[in-house]
């Protein structure tokens, strides 16, 4: 601890119970981890003499951006004993490029914190954001290959820059070679090996830096349709061929309308699924689209919807249908949003807490879990996740919905929440052992997941040990020979006797 107070000074150390306590607590109620400290960088400095400490003293260090993955775990790691390495000071947006639509920030940056900025700028240029909250951090959601509104995250990744678990930093493609300007991030693979991935889902270092592409501020129109059960794998299928055809310009979703939380169409309609589309383009291209759009699907929905931002009057929607529309429309013009985080208090009777790390303190509020995967984007595997989820969650007594995103030309992205009750230790049980039955009933279909929870990572890396898994430990040994830095997507490591540290603190370029 001296030597971290002497690196950091001694308010950005805390060895506090009750502080150490706060970030275990967990929505989803896993177990407590051991936690030895908490350590607040300010700086990539920081950072870098954080691990090199901890190299020297043999600590393992455990970093998060603002802590609210909520039902994969918040702040907890994998395993304890750790240090965890705050970066919520860590909040800069060090560059907007509007010419070649790049932010450069740090990673305790929120997405409401970037989206403001963008607003206050008054460029025409918008975040992909999720539904999480505007205070969820955006690098720790990319990541962990999180989904916004505007299709995978990881999609817009330009460039990272990391402290390593070795001492060394490295940025990705051009960005070593210069500091900034208009040559850098245009063409984010650079030359020689295109690392961008190996930091995602990974725990090799410690991302001080992030480039992310930003999205153009346009028009679009969203079509709606509404859809029977018995219908859903016929319009997975259409809309599939929709999106190959050049018709479907943007987003792709799916909801069940299920999750009382996650609500975004009226629950009154008779339809069980909803699905919501963005068509991008010139006005006539936008109208065209829509007409194609509604010939193709006419025989398969119950009904269809269409809302242009050009040309179209919110205030001629009545009211309930106009805040839904409302509030669809701004997360696809990249606004974040609290609505479900203030959804989830109402339920309990309460007003949104202040500060949404209270989804977490909060033990009156709901327990959340969920499991979330990765499926081609087909009907018949979008019925067989939806017989699943239903089958096991009807066994278990827990409501869980189904959500499903577009993530690539051919692949969806499949979320199914469900809640609990946080205050009986048998709900606690049924809700985490439904989790399990999920990826276990999925994993049959060969339907895999996206991400994994603090509990679930490390039995399937153990369950699925190969040739990628043992690649994945040797970068391991090479990029963080001590294994310092812990992770939930790579095996645990060996222990290491502790020894003094060369360490290099020299920038990049």
């Amino acid at each position: 601890m001296a030597d971290w107070r002497a690196v950091l000074g001694t308010t950005a150390v805390s060895t506090d119970a009750q502080v150490l306590a706060a970030y275990q607590m967990n929505t989803s109620e896993y177990r407590p981890r051991e936690l030895i400290a908490l350590l607040r960088p300010s700086t990539p400095d920081d950072v870098r003499h954080i691990i090199d400490v901890a190299r020297s003293t043999g600590v393992p260090l455990h970093p998060l951006s603002t802590g609210r993955n909520w039902g994969f775990g918040s702040a907890l790691p994998p395993r304890g004993p750790v240090a965890l390495v705050d970066l919520g000071r860590m909040n800069r947006i060090i560059e907007v490029n509007t010419p070649y639509r790049y932010a450069v920030f740090e990673p305790g940056t929120t997405q409401g914190q970037l989206a403001d900025h963008l607003r206050g700028l008054g460029c025409a240029l918008k975040l992909n954001v999720t539904g999480a909250g505007r205070e969820t951090s955006i690098v720790g959601n990319v990541l962990d290959h999180g989904g916004g509104h505007l299709g995978a995250r990881f999609d817009d990744l330009l460039g990272v820059e990391v402290a390593l678990g070795n001492g060394e930093t490295v940025r990705t493609g051009l960005w070593h070679l210069r500091e900034s300007g208009d040559l850098i991030q245009h063409y984010p693979p650079g030359l020689g090996p295109d690392l961008r991935g190996l930091f995602v889902q990974s725990s090799f270092g410690i991302v001080t830096k992030m480039v992310l592409r930003l999205h153009p501020a346009r028009p679009f129109r969203e079509l709606t349709l509404e859809a029977a059960e018995g219908r859903l794998p016929d319009v997975v299928d259409a809309l599939r061929q929709a999106r190959e055809d050049g018709l479907i310009t943007g987003y792709v979703r799916l909801t069940d309308g299920i999750d009382p939380h996650i609500r975004f169409f009226r629950r009154d309609t008779g339809a069980t699924w909803k699905a919501q589309i963005t068509l991008y383009g010139t006005s006539a291209m936008r109208a065209e689209a829509d007409r194609e759009m509604r010939r193709r699907m006419s025989a398969l929905v119950l009904r269809t919807d269409g809302f242009d931002t050009e040309h179209d009057d919110l205030r001629a929607r009545d009211g309930e249908d106009r805040a839904l529309l409302e509030a669809r429309l701004r997360l696809a013009e990249g606004i974040p949003s609290d609505r479900s985080l203030e959804n989830i208090a109402r339920t309990a009777g309460k007003s949104f807490p202040p500060g949404t790390a209270g989804l977490d303190h909060d033990r009156d509020l709901p327990g959340f879990l969920c499991a979330n995967v990765t499926l081609p984007f087909s009907g018949a595997h979008v019925a067989a996740c939806v017989a699943e989820v239903r089958a096991a969650a009807d066994e278990a007594g827990i409501t869980a919905a189904c959500l499903f995103g577009m993530i690539g030309p051919t692949a969806l992205s499949g979320f199914f929440p469900f809640y609990f009750d946080r205050r009986s230790p048998d709900a606690v049980s049924r809700a985490h052992a439904l989790r399990d039955e999920l990826h276990r009933r999925l994993e049959a279909h060969g339907i895999y997941p996206m991400r994994l929870d603090v509990d679930s990572a490390g039995p399937f890396i153990e369950r699925t040990d190969d040739g990628f898994w043992r690649t994945v430990s040797a970068l391991k040994q090479a990029l963080d020979p001590d294994g310092v830095i812990t992770g939930r997507y790579t095996p645990p490591p060996r222990t290491h006797a502790r020894r003094p540290v060369t360490h290099d603190t020299g920038k990049a370029p």
